[in-house]
């Protein structure tokens, strides 16, 4: 390899780290939900659009939804907590025994669901925040949520065998919130996805009216991901991803492999990369890696 200028070789890390992007990038969608990953014609997209409209959901970073990505309990619980809030009640958190729920943001949810009765955790002392929750788990937690009520008759679901799980998915059948897989199966122990997550509460809240935003935001996640792999940590990859979203994937392939020259506007933003998302050590640090 060719020696670079300390200037050139951080723009070729920077850069770099996008080509993995080429196939994968996602595009801007439409101006309904805010999130350049939420297309406007998805299944789940009023869905989303109204969860933002009810601050419901903010996202997982700028412009992305991660709408295929599982949800896990500590998200649902957030999703619960910020739903009842919506509905124009005020709910009250109390103090709860699971020593792995340590984010802050999830700490009123979980003791509001454990203090109304909502979840007994997976055991006395753990919750398992991080764990991606089940279709049939995600069933009850939202059944008692509305207050345990008696389905008329069964679910057609064959495959839920769980005695905790029937009346539950037996009363999101009747409510219409799920038709499952199929005409007769569930997939209980099958993960819900944030997507699948934002249908079943916007069928369950059935809003009369959803209000859209006029702006989207492409989605970070991926390029955030590669400038991880780059070498660059989460908060850094973070504070930079949203800098890079303005160039087309190929132009910044061909600069990289000397096909074309960097453009005024990309030796900014990665100036701006530069000054914005790394100290100077980190810079020096990371342009050794491609002298």
């Amino acid at each position: 390899m060719r020696r670079t200028s300390r200037t050139r070789s951080f723009l070729t890390l920077v850069i770099a780290t996008s080509i993995s992007l080429a196939a994968v990038a996602p595009g801007i969608a439409g101006a309904k939900t805010g999130f350049g990953d939420v297309a406007d014609d998805a299944y789940y997209t009023e869905a989303v659009a109204w969860m933002v409209s009810a601050e419901i959901t903010t996202g997982i970073e700028t412009g992305c939804f991660g709408p295929s990505l599982p949800v896990t309990r500590g998200q649902v619980a957030t999703f619960l907590h910020r739903l009842d809030s919506s509905l124009g009640n005020e709910p009250v958190s109390a103090d709860h025994p699971f020593v792995d729920v340590t984010a802050s943001y999830q700490q009123d949810p979980v003791g509001w669901l454990f203090g109304e009765g909502l979840t007994t955790g997976v055991s006395p002392t753990l919750f398992a925040p991080q764990n991606s929750i089940t279709r049939g788990d995600f069933a009850v937690l939202l059944w008692r949520y509305a207050g345990n009520p008696t389905p008329q008759a069964n679910a057609p679901f064959v495959d839920v065998t769980k005695s905790y799980q029937r009346q539950a998915v037996a009363w999101m059948a009747e409510q219409d919130i799920t038709t499952g897989t199929s005409p007769t199966t569930l997939e209980p122990d099958g993960r819900v996805t944030r997507a699948q997550a934002a249908a079943f509460l916007f069928r369950y809240v059935d809003p009369a009216e959803v209000t859209t935003v006029e702006e989207t935001n492409k989605c970070t996640r991926e390029i955030r991901l590669a400038l991880e792999a780059g070498g660059l940590t989460t908060p850094e990859a973070l504070c930079a991803a949203p800098l890079l979203t303005n160039f087309d994937v190929e132009y910044l392939v061909a600069v990289v492999e000397d096909r074309a020259s960097a453009s005024f506007e990309l030796i900014i933003a990665a100036a701006t990369i530069g000054a914005d998302c790394l100290t100077p050590d980190r810079v020096a640090d990371l342009s050794r890696l491609f002298l």
